[in-house]
């Protein structure tokens, strides 16, 4: 067996050794879920695409033998889903006329993972339509179990009050999470590989993400179901809706650290404005995909700051 596929299993073994604490409900294990996928997209970028593949099946096996069908598919839809899909893309390849090599750029790949959260949260919510319920009641019945199983000290009255807070945008957030945190854990690994010296790809410059054409469709479409529909329609739209506009929310990241290149104590603006999206929560995160969409529709980068260096992906 190649020793790269061994690499491969160990990966998957420990990406799911990280994951378990979380899993089984044991305290203080979120912070090690959140990076459980990393060994995955190390062994992606560093042995390709088939060794991604062995230590996706590796970590899903032993997810399966040891947690059983619920966590193995818990495991496989939040880690080694987004993890194998984006080793997938990231290490496509083609040569350009003029000889040198080019790679799948980030762009199409945040874009695909946005359409797929929200092919998933699309299908569920269909799923349950068809059945009579609702994604709405489902998301506010587990959310009152949750927050009953953590707070039981706490008021009913307060319970309901936050249920209602957060259950009409929480399959947005989870989607949204979701992408963000497969995108923070391969720019980790292929930024760690590339200081050793064992990246297959060059790094990317993610300040020059270029969005392809369908997603914006997409959000478009999803936004006027969202203002025309009600009820059950409506919840799922506006989720698909927030979900569709991470792209656009990382694109608008891309035009700031643009303009902070080009102005002075830029660094300390970029920090002021991460704590500010921060602090105001969505307001922020919409602001900042607004701004990607003006980019995406209108190109402020080429008219404001400069145009974006780089060539774009044949997938953009």
């Amino acid at each position: 067996m190649p020793k790269s596929y061994l690499i491969a299993i160990c990966a998957g073994l420990l990406s799911l050794v990280a994951a378990m604490p979380a899993l089984n409900g044991a305290p203080g294990g979120l912070l090690l879920f959140y990076v459980a996928a990393l060994p995955i997209y190390l062994t992606g970028f560093a042995y390709g695409v088939t060794a991604g593949t062995v230590a996706t099946l590796s970590g899903f096996v032993a997810a399966l033998v040891l947690g059983g069908v619920l966590v193995a598919g818990v495991f496989a839809l939040v880690h080694l889903l987004p993890a194998w899909a984006v080793i997938r893309h990231a290490m496509l390849q083609r040569q350009a006329p003029d000889g040198h090599t080019e790679w799948m750029a980030p762009g199409p790949i945040v874009a695909g993972l946005s359409g797929m959260a929200g092919s998933l949260m699309l299908l569920a919510g269909l799923v349950f339509i068809a059945n009579g319920t609702g994604l709405s009641i489902i998301v506010t019945d587990r959310l009152s179990e949750v927050l009953a199983a953590m707070a039981p000290d706490m008021p009913q009255a307060m319970r309901d009050e936050m249920v209602q807070l957060y259950s009409p945008l929480l399959p947005a957030s989870l989607g949204s999470s979701w992408i963000i945190m497969a995108m923070i854990s391969a720019a980790v690994a292929q930024s760690f590989l590339a200081r050793i010296g064992r990246n297959l790809r060059p790094t990317p410059r993610y300040a020059n993400l270029v969005l392809p054409e369908w997603i914006s469709w997409a959000l478009v479409g999803a936004a006027l179901v969202s203002l025309v529909a009600s009820g059950e329609l409506q919840f799922l739209a506006r989720n698909l809706t927030l979900a569709l506009a991470v792209p656009f929310f990382l694109l608008g990241l891309a035009v700031i650290h643009h303009w902070a290149r080009r102005v002075r104590h830029g660094g300390f603006a970029l920090v002021a404005i991460y704590f500010l999206i921060f602090v105001v929560g969505w307001a922020g995160l919409l602001v900042t995909a607004a701004i990607g969409v003006l980019e995406q529709w209108g190109g402020i980068r080429h008219r404001l700051i400069g145009p974006a260096g780089g060539n774009p992906p044949h997938d953009d």
